[in-house]
C-alpha cells in the first residue's frame, strides 16, 4: 500500500477512535454506560428486592408428611386365612388344606365377624396389626380350643371407594373415584391427571365439612408449585380447588438478539446467563460484557445492580438468579460501542480492552 493510502487509512481509524472516545455515543446514536460493580451492601439490598421466591425453609420441610402403611377403613373387604379349626360353618367358607379362607367386609363400626372369636375391631389398623391381634385371639384358651398361637394372614381384597371433585389447574378436572388407599390430596391429584406442569399451582383449597357437619375450608401450600407440603386425608364428598400460580415473567432489552417479555413459569429458576440465552443471546458484534438487572423493592423504589456476563466470580452472571418481574438491560459500554462500530463500518470484529488494574474490561 502506498504511503498516501496508509496515511489515509490511519486518518480514518484515528477519526473513528476520536469519535468514539471524545464525541462519545453520538456517532451512532446509542446510549453508553460506565459499569460500576455493586458493593456488598448494595448487593444485599438488590437481592432482598423483588417478590419472594417459592423455596421451602426448614419449617416447611418439617411439616411435610409421608404416607405410612395402609390402615383399614369401614367398607373394605378383607380376606382372611385362618386356622382350619375355625371352620365352624363350612358352607360359608372356602376350605383348603390346613387353611380356612374367608372374606368379610368391615362394618361401619369398624368390626368384622369371624368364626370362633366373634366380632373383632379392625378399622384404623394395618393388616400386620390385625394378624397379630387375631393370632392372639385364636390362642386365647378362654375363647377357643387351640393349643398354640396359629398363623393368620390378612389382605385387603377390595378397597372402599369415595367420590371427590377436583377443579382448577389439573389435566383432567371433574369428579374422580378414589380407593380407600388413595383417599388423600395427592391421590386425588393423581386421579385428575396431575397438575398442569406449564403453569404450576399456588395453593390447594379443600372444601368440605368438618366432623360436626359444618362447611369447612383447608388450604395447603405447595412445594415449588408441584407437590403439596402435606398430604391430607379425605373422607369423600370434598371439592379440591387447585389454584394456578400467578403468571411470572422477566424482560430483556438492549444488545440481545430478541428483546421482549419472556414467560417464567414455576418451578423454573434462571440465572442471568440463562435469561440472556432465552433472549437469543447477546449481540455478537458488540459483544457486551455487562448487564444490569432492575427490580422493585418493598417500598416501590427500583433498585439495580450491574454484573459481568463474561466472568466466573461469585458476583458474575452465572450465579445471579432472576426473579419474577426483573428487567435485564444489556447496554453499550465504550468497549461494546467500539466493537459494534468497527463491525458496522469496517466489516470486522475488534477486541477492545483497557489494560491496567484500575479499569475494567469494556
Amino acid at each position: 500500500m502506498s504511503d498516501p493510502a496508509v496515511r489515509s487509512a490511519r486518518a480514518l481509524v484515528g477519526a473513528a477512535l476520536l469519535c468514539a472516545l471524545v464525541a462519545g455515543p453520538g456517532c451512532i446514536g446509542g446510549r453508553v454506560i460506565y459499569p460500576v460493580m455493586p458493593t456488598g451492601e448494595e448487593l444485599l439490598v438488590f437481592e432482598a428486592a423483588g417478590p419472594d421466591e417459592p423455596w421451602i425453609d426448614a419449617e416447611d420441610v418439617a411439616s411435610m408428611q409421608v404416607a405410612g402403611p395402609y390402615r383399614v377403613v369401614p367398607g373394605d373387604l378383607l380376606a382372611f386365612e385362618l386356622p382350619p379349626e375355625a371352620d365352624i360353618d363350612s358352607a360359608k367358607s372356602e376350605a383348603t388344606v390346613g387353611v380356612l379362607a374367608i372374606k368379610s367386609r368391615v362394618k361401619e363400626d369398624g368390626t368384622v365377624l369371624l368364626p370362633m372369636v366373634g366380632a373383632q375391631h379392625v378399622a384404623g389398623k394395618t393388616t400386620t396389626e390385625i394378624e397379630a391381634d387375631l393370632a392372639a385371639a385364636y390362642a386365647d384358651e378362654s375363647k377357643t380350643r387351640l393349643e398354640e398361637q396359629p398363623n393368620v394372614v390378612v389382605t385387603v381384597s377390595e378397597f372402599r371407594t369415595v367420590n371427590v371433585a377436583v377443579v382448577g389447574a389439573v389435566n383432567q378436572p371433574g369428579p374422580v373415584e378414589l380407593r380407600s388407599d388413595h383417599m388423600t390430596v395427592v391421590g386425588a391429584l393423581a386421579a385428575a391427571g396431575g397438575i398442569k406442569s406449564e403453569r404450576g399451582v399456588k395453593e390447594i383449597r379443600i372444601l368440605g365439612k368438618d366432623e360436626a357437619g359444618q362447611p369447612s375450608t383447608r388450604t395447603l401450600g405447595m412445594h415449588l408449585a408441584e407437590i403439596p407440603l402435606a398430604d391430607v386425608a379425605l373422607r369423600g364428598g370434598e371439592t379440591l380447588v387447585v389454584e394456578p400460580a400467578p403468571e411470572r415473567a422477566f424482560s430483556v432489552i438492549g444488545l440481545v438478539k430478541k428483546s421482549g417479555v419472556f414467560q417464567y413459569p414455576l418451578p423454573r429458576r434462571y440465572n442471568l446467563m440463562q435469561a440472556l440465552a432465552t433472549a437469543g443471546g447477546v449481540d455478537e458484534t458488540a459483544a457486551p460484557r455487562y448487564a444490569t438487572i432492575y427490580r422493585s423493592a418493598v417500598d416501590g423504589t427500583v433498585v439495580g445492580a450491574t454484573f459481568k456476563i463474561d466472568g466466573t466470580s461469585l458476583t458474575d452472571g452465572p450465579t445471579v438468579l432472576i426473579k419474577d418481574g426483573d428487567v435485564i438491560a444489556v447496554e453499550h459500554t465504550q468497549g461494546s460501542w467500539l466493537r459494534q462500530f468497527f463491525s458496522q463500518v469496517f466489516g470486522f470484529r475488534a477486541s477492545v480492552n483497557v489494560s491496567g488494574t484500575s479499569a475494567p474490561t469494556l
